[in-house]
């Protein structure tokens, strides 16, 4: 019944398409993650698959060079993306693959809970006309390492809650070199949602006065949705002792006052390590350039005596 479905196909096709045949083997060296992918709403996900003519195995039926494409759809209407894009058609030697980018938009009208599946097949292609209905049934299943290679490959996605609209990134503990006049310790301002516009936060950092002179910096900065952006508190470490510790308080919040965060950074004043001069690089260079001299001058007094 397939092969009659198939046949009729065939004969149905518009004039001028021509249906592909198989002179390789489709499948998907590396497929996508088996585990369930969890997605935030605005996020852009990434993967990149190999689609491979698989006719160098063995008993295969199809070992030759064929052309072939690729070809992503999904359950819900996500935006999908290539790079190269799909339906391109690719050229591939028995043995041979190419890397496929797939990118997956999640849209900012999603629900947590919603799920969604994406899959890439990998047709035979005829020319510049990548249309499954003219690609005819897989060649062969092939088993590659002990694993079947199907030619397509699937991944499921789950949306689960955003970030914070607002939250800090810091080390649990930043060290500070003996001697700094100005040590610079980050801290990162995030917009949790993707689907925010760029917001303003203001931000004020304290410190305790143990290493240097306390400080109270305040500041602003707009931060894209879904981005974090650097930060920092400047400590004067020039008159610290080694193993002098210091607390960073930051506190963050939004123009409207509707969210903040603070959180607390610890400082460790250690001792600076030593920058070496004379590395090896730095000898042999130094050397020939002494050798490069000395012959300069040799040259100039034989000339000279002559």
């Amino acid at each position: 019944m397939k092969k009659l479905a198939i046949l009729l196909a065939v004969l149905l096709l518009p004039v001028g398409l021509q249906a592909a045949t198989a002179e390789g083997d489709p499948g998907m060296y590396v497929r996508f993650p088996s585990a369930v992918q969890s997605v935030i709403a605005g996020e852009l996900w990434e993967y990149e698959i190999a689609p491979t003519n698989f006719g160098f195995i063995a008993g295969n039926p199809c070992p030759n060079t064929d052309t072939f494409c690729v070809l992503v759809t999904d359950e819900l209407g996500w935006t999908l993306t290539g790079d190269p894009a799909f339906g391109t058609p690719e050229i591939l030697d028995a043995g041979y693959l190419w890397w496929q980018l797939v990118s997956v938009q999640i849209p900012c009208a999603v629900s947590v809970g919603d799920t969604n599946w994406v899959s890439a097949t990998m047709y035979y292609s005829d020319g510049l006309t990548c249309d499954p209905l003219l690609s005819p049934p897989d060649c062969y299943e092939s088993v590659y390492s002990g694993v079947l290679r199907p030619q397509t490959t699937r991944v499921k996605f789950e949306v689960v809650e955003s970030p914070p609209a607002l939250y800090i990134l810091q080390d649990s503990l930043y060290f500070v070199e003996q001697g700094q006049t100005a040590a610079y310790v980050p801290f990162s301002i995030c917009n949790g949602d993707a689907c925010a516009p760029p917001t303003l936060y203001y931000y004020v950092i304290t410190s305790t006065g143990v290493v240097g002179s306390a400080i109270n910096q305040t500041g602003s900065i707009t931060v894209d949705g879904g981005a974090c952006l650097d930060i920092y508190g400047i400590i004067d470490a020039g008159a610290a002792n080694v193993c002098d510790y210091d607390e960073l308080t930051i506190i963050a919040w939004d123009e409207l006052g509707t969210v903040y965060d603070t959180c607390v950074q610890l400082i460790h004043v250690v001792t600076p390590v030593p920058v070496p001069l004379f590395t090896a690089p730095v000898v042999t260079i130094l050397v020939l350039a002494m050798i490069l001299a000395a012959a300069v001058i040799m040259k100039r007094h034989a000339v000279s005596k002559a």
